[in-house]
């Protein structure tokens, strides 16, 4: 999903929250993973020079290690400066 910061974090707080509660409740199901930030780490920031990952206030090494992770494949496959480039033109 791509979208403004405010309603990113909106949609980001309601899919914690829903992974939460249902952990909670000892609901497990695989797609319910997906909700669950210490996966994924953090969300890249788009539209700035270099890989900017914003990560979660409460996370652990689990979730800092997956930052990283995604912030190294971002860069080594210069996604910003790709990006950059389908809109200004090659």
């Amino acid at each position: 999903m791509v979208c403004e910061g405010f309603t990113g974090n909106v949609v980001l707080k309601m899919a914690e929250t829903i992974y939460e509660i249902t952990h909670q409740k000892d609901i497990r199901h695989e797609y319910l993973e997906l909700f669950n930030f210490e996966l994924y780490g953090g969300t890249p920031v788009l539209g700035v020079a270099k890989p900017v990952i914003i990560g979660h206030g409460i996370s652990h090494a689990r979730a800092f290690c997956n930052m990283i992770l995604v912030a190294h494949k971002m860069a080594g496959s210069d996604l910003m400066g790709r990006m950059k480039a389908s809109f200004v033109g090659k």
